[in-house]
């Protein structure tokens, strides 16, 4: 899978994913911190794994975390570098070369679907290891129909109208293919493709059972939204 998107062109992927409500999806995330960790401290810290080119990050750090933010892409981290002081790096799952421990360990936007299902446990255990003892891991899970019809965005944006054709194929069991041809304002255009997998849900509530966490499960960064509602879940493990 060439992944251009993430390999090449972070500007095109901050203008496709412009709309994303980066602002709820944070503010979900430090409802379920505050309901599990009960800590005065002014130097609490969080490990954003799969940070892409930063901005969930961005806003942790806004509020107050000592933030690392981790990608497998160059060009991300360095994206990223320019939005905020957190601290960037450039790793991928299933390692996970950091010190200490973190009192939120957050895999946004589909950062578990990007893994091998042989990879999935170490990569969730990984992060286990460096939670703090009352920390909290938040990692989610978006469903792929499968559709072989392609379909056709477009997003506006200071620069000018970025368009996006995207086919997605079903390759395997639970394992899907996201083709996509990404036009640019200038003329330009590149291909992208990367995998997704629809890991089972209980497969991964075993996992965090396995590795001495509790489990609940919510709907797409939304407290009201029912579990797995259109296939979407949010699992917040402590």
């Amino acid at each position: 899978m060439n992944e251009n998107l993430y390999a090449e062109y972070p500007e095109a992927y901050d203008a496709l994913y412009a709309e994303k409500d980066y602002e709820g999806e944070v503010e979900f995330v430090l409802s379920q911190f505050e309901e599990r960790v009960n800590s005065e401290s002014d130097a609490l810290r969080a490990l954003v794994v799969g940070c892409g080119t930063g901005e969930h990050s961005k806003r942790l750090r806004e509020r107050g975390f000592e933030v690392v933010g981790m990608d497998k892409y160059e060009a991300m981290v360095e994206r990223a570098r320019t939005k905020s002081d957190a601290e960037f790096r450039v790793e991928a799952l299933p390692d996970l070369p950091v010190a200490g421990r973190f009192d939120l360990v957050w895999l946004p936007f589909t950062v578990v679907q990007h893994l091998d299902p042989d990879d999935l446990a170490a990569g969730l255990r990984a992060c286990a290891d460096v939670l703090a003892d009352d920390g909290v891991l938040i990692f989610d899970q978006l469903a792929n129909d499968g559709g072989n019809d392609p379909r056709l965005w477009t997003y506006p944006s200071d620069q000018g109208t970025y368009a996006r054709l995207v086919q997605i194929h079903e390759v395997g069991d639970a394992e899907y293919r996201w083709d996509s041809l990404v036009f640019t304002p200038d003329g330009e255009f590149f291909v992208d493709a990367h995998r997704l997998f629809d890991h089972d849900p209980e497969y991964l509530a075993g996992v965090c059972d396995v590795l001495g966490l509790s489990l609940d499960l919510y709907g797409w960064y939304d407290e009201d939204a029912e579990p797995g509602e259109d296939g979407h879940y949010v699992f917040v493990a402590s």
